[in-house]
């Protein structure tokens, strides 16, 4: 093969495998459904997507909930479909049926970060309330834990661990797994699961 078909050849490579990077025009859609813990369906919850920006003191700073990213509504079965977003890493910030609309354009989750004493101070690298689910708490001014969270023991400190967090009296709601915000990466055909931990 001469060094002309051989250069031709790369080169039309390396074209079609940028047109495979690119997204689709319009951006990309992904399909997910949305259920309770329990596996019941979270019917008729508005679902918006959201971008988890860090700042240089935590890793976890911001969601960012810019009026470009979308937003859908969960049918009967708990089912949605987002469109028209650049693939990369999101969260979701939702709202269960019946409760407001309004969300903010961003939100701080530095306190996600915080510690509090332990209410198990001798135990240390432990789940806290998997066996007796803990009634709704209070966490900082602005967030309250919902029903059913669970703490991460480090010693005389705890920290969330699993929980669904409710922003202010009516949301939005945000998912913690593991002691950090819930995120996945998205492109065009994701399919999405996403469980509300309290539900």
């Amino acid at each position: 093969m001469s060094v002309q078909r051989v250069c031709a050849l790369l080169l039309a490579c390396g074209f079609a495998s940028l047109c495979l990077a690119q997204p689709p025009k319009g951006g990309a859609t992904a399909n997910g459904v949305f259920v309770g813990r329990s596996g019941k369906p979270m019917a008729k919850a508005r679902v918006i997507l959201g971008q988890v920006v860090g700042d240089q003191e935590v890793t976890y700073a911001k969601i960012k909930l810019p009026p470009s990213l979308p937003s859908a509504t969960t049918d009967d079965q708990g089912r949605f479909q987002l469109k028209g977003f650049p693939p990369a890493e999101y969260t979701i910030v939702y709202q269960p049926a019946g409760t407001p609309p309004v969300v903010p354009a961003e939100i701080n989750i530095k306190a996600f970060l915080a510690v509090t004493k332990s209410i198990a101070p001798l135990l240390r690298g432990f789940e806290l309330g998997t066996r007796e689910p803990y009634a709704e708490r209070a966490w900082g001014q602005t967030f309250t834990l919902m029903k059913g969270h669970t703490f991460w023991s480090e010693g005389p400190t705890m920290k969330i661990w699993n929980a669904t967090v409710r922003r202010g009296t009516s949301g939005p709601y945000l998912e913690i797994r593991r002691g950090l915000i819930w995120l996945q990466r998205l492109q065009d055909g994701s399919q999405i699961r996403f469980e509300a931990w309290s539900f």
